[in-house]
């Protein structure tokens, strides 16, 4: 009898780890970037309840499940915050991100509040944690100021760009060797 009971208990534990790993490998499907060692920042696109296109590290565009606006974020980090929301055109180079931030109400203890839009350009030439965020009250201040820094004068839809990425995690401003890497483990993966 007690030997029925210990095979019962093996082939138990057996169907159990089985479907454990079916279900391990349900939850958590299979994850070739991490596995090859890529910062996560390059190819994760959501959290919990957010989306996420990546810029320039930390700076992402961030949407909150449920919400049809981005703000733009250095995400969640140990240094200050900056955040700029909602954003409705952005463009990047290697040292500098700009773009449209659109007007909003916001309401506070049952007033309204309106947030004017502005167009803003951050500097992140010293490094991240000196960045400068500078905000104009018009477009044609804004292009002023991009002519000045030679920079493109054409913006990015972040929709648009979210649904690239997704199909493809490898966005033109990427550092080459993240490019590679991800190139090579997507080669890899026959995508």
């Amino acid at each position: 009898m007690k030997k029925i009971f210990l095979l019962i208990i093996i082939m138990a534990a057996l169907f159990g780890c089985r479907k454990t790993e079916k279900m391990k490998e349900k939850l958590f499907p299979e994850r070739p970037y991490e596995d090859a060692q890529i910062d996560n920042f390059y190819w994760s696109i959501e959290g919990w309840d957010y989306s996420v296109i990546p810029l320039i590290k930390p700076f992402q565009l961030i949407r909150l499940q449920g919400d049809y606006v981005w703000q733009l974020s250095t995400g969640f980090n140990k240094f200050d915050e900056i955040s700029v929301s909602p954003i409705n055109d952005f463009n990047l180079t290697s040292n500098y991100i700009y773009g449209h931030k659109v007007e909003e109400t916001r309401d506070f203890d049952n007033r309204k509040i309106i947030v004017p839009a502005f167009w803003f350009i951050i500097d992140i030439k010293k490094g991240v944690k000196e960045v400068s965020l500078s905000k104009f009250n018009s477009e044609q201040e804004l292009k002023a100021e991009l002519k000045k820094l030679n920079l493109p004068e054409t913006f990015l839809n972040p929709d648009e760009i979210y649904e690239q990425y997704k199909q493809n995690p490898v966005l033109p401003w990427f550092p080459e060797d993240i490019k590679k890497q991800l190139e090579e483990v997507k080669a890899k993966q026959g995508k």
